[in-house]
């Protein structure tokens, strides 16, 4: 398998296993074991929760907590799961964790606040 990253958490996926599942059961991959199960992900909240989620591995990731932050915040609205282009899939609320400041956007949670 080639060098790629969880589009989720950023998570190097060196090895198949570990990769997360579709729905049919088959290899993902797109995403790690930790984000994504049987076609979803494992949890539903937002990016700024997610980050949150993910600032106490700082130490397993070779970071201070304020190290891995940063970095969840700079890498984070890259990955496929987090990334809005506001486009027609977003603005048909087809992208629930969307978390674009742009004020164009009309994603599903932004209409929610």
């Amino acid at each position: 398998m080639s060098e790629k990253i969880c589009q989720s958490c950023s998570m190097p996926l060196i090895k198949s296993e570990e990769c997360g599942t579709n729905k049919d059961g088959g290899e993902n991959e797109d995403y790690c074991i930790y984000c994504y199960k049987d076609g979803e992900f494992i949890d539903r909240v937002n990016m700024k929760e997610y980050i949150e989620m993910n600032v106490p591995f700082a130490q397993q990731a070779g970071m201070t907590q304020k190290q891995m932050r940063e970095h969840c915040e700079k890498v984070f609205p890259k990955l496929k799961r987090w990334h809005c282009t506001c486009t027609d899939e977003c603005a048909s609320g087809h992208n629930p964790n969307c978390d674009c400041s742009s004020s164009e956007c009309r994603c599903t949670e932004k209409q929610s606040n």
